[in-house]
């Protein structure tokens, strides 16, 4: 009997050495040989690995870039592993958590639960905290500064709000994980601007909630809102801007034809790993007599703070005004509606603010294009102030006097 326990001790750990050894092993083989399928994940530092050479100051970046996991985030079997684990919590365990940077609500729904900055989207929309007074007050005096500096060139001056996927669907949440204020923070900030400035801010949920009683107007695997939530968005935005450009004629939707094209899964199925897993058809509204608004290339001076080059629309009609847009990404969606209201308009992609920076507001570029409107498009998670820590910041770090 003991000879057997024996064998069976012996067994289990040649064969726990091999199994380990053989992991060791496989993201080595893989590279050389390349068996595995090769699943994508979303990275947040895709920066080469830093040259070496014989200035000292090449050896500390090119150490720091180690340190820093340069070698954790590029070792074969790394996509199939996450794939496999983002697979096991959302399908199987359904053990995805606020604390992810991706949560699995209800029917494989996904939420963006961290934003990349340390910040816990679905925890802060969650509690019945009250934002932080001083953080309120220093973005509402900001916007109405910029309101003020436009205002004295004689450039209308407008907010737009675009809110989180989980606040229009949070029945999509887990049960736990939902809301419980009767006031969101992101009603709670744009009644503050209302009460203390005179901006003229808008926010598009009322419009995206009634919409969703008959079109599903977020994706399920994407943290961006589909064609039908940024038409409704549209629709109220036009309600603004022709009360002072009655030349706008807005557009309605019988005015186009709505199509679902088999395309590339979501953002947040991509971040997971689960971009093979998750796949949902993609919404594109066609005008029936076609977009009046052509793109055209920008060659002025760009900024650090540009995520990317902006771009140009034009229709050609003078009676139309001329408009710069600051935005984030959920303007995508909206910029084929938006584009036909304008005679000329210039986008350009911020980089979100940070609690020791302000969002950029380019003074400069806006005193180059002279303008009749600029419109500031914040999606709700990148404006909301934190409820943990607050700003850091002394003086605007705006580009406005």
């Amino acid at each position: 009997m003991e000879s057997r326990l024996t064998f069976l001790r012996r067994t289990t750990s040649c064969l726990a050495s091999i199994l380990f050894l053989t992991m060791l092993v496989l993201p080595t083989l893989d590279k050389a040989l390349e068996f595995a399928p090769k699943d994508t994940v979303a990275e947040t530092e895709t920066a080469p690995l830093p040259s070496l050479t014989i200035d000292p100051a090449s050896w500390g970046r090119w150490f720091n870039s180690l340190r820093r996991g340069y070698l954790d985030r590029r070792y074969n079997l790394r996509g199939l592993l996450i794939s496999w684990n983002s697979f096991l919590d959302t399908f199987v365990l359904a053990s995805t958590t606020p604390s992810s940077k991706v949560m699995a609500g209800k029917d494989h729904w996904l939420f963006l639960a961290q934003d990349g900055s340390n910040r816990n989207v679905i925890e802060d929309a969650r509690s019945m905290d009250d934002l932080p007074r001083a953080s309120v007050n220093l973005l509402a005096e900001e916007l109405e500064r910029r309101r003020q500096w436009l205002h004295a060139r004689g450039i209308r001056y407008l907010v737009v709000i675009a809110p989180n996927k989980n606040a229009v669907y949070p029945e999509m949440l887990p049960d736990a994980l939902r809301p419980k204020r009767p006031e969101s923070h992101r009603e709670q900030f744009v009644n503050a601007v209302r009460a203390r400035t005179k901006v003229d801010i808008i926010d598009v949920t009322p419009g995206l909630l009634e919409d969703k009683k008959s079109n599903p107007v977020f994706y399920v695997t994407d943290s961006h809102w589909n064609a039908h939530g940024a038409f409704a968005a549209y629709r109220q935005i036009m309600a603004h801007l022709v009360r002072d450009f009655p030349a706008i004629q807005p557009m309605d939707r019988e005015q186009f034809i709505v199509e679902q094209y088999s395309w590339l899964p979501g953002d947040l199925a991509f971040m997971m790993g689960l971009a093979n897993f998750l796949k949902e058809d993609r919404v594109q509204y066609l005008r029936k007599d076609w977009f009046k608004a052509r793109g055209r290339s920008y060659d002025g001076p760009t900024d650090p703070h540009y995520f990317e080059v902006p771009q140009y629309s034009y229709v050609g009609d003078p009676k139309l005004p001329r408009a710069v847009v600051f935005h984030d990404s959920f303007w995508w969606e909206l910029l084929p509606f938006i584009a036909e209201s304008f005679d000329e308009a210039l986008y350009v992609w911020l980089k979100p603010q940070t609690e020791a920076e302000l969002r950029f507001f380019d003074a400069a570029l806006i005193e180059r294009e002279k303008p009749d409107i600029v419109i500031e498009e914040y999606t709700e998670r990148y404006i909301i102030p934190s409820l943990r820590g607050s700003f850091k910041i002394k003086n605007s770090t705006s580009a406005a006097p």
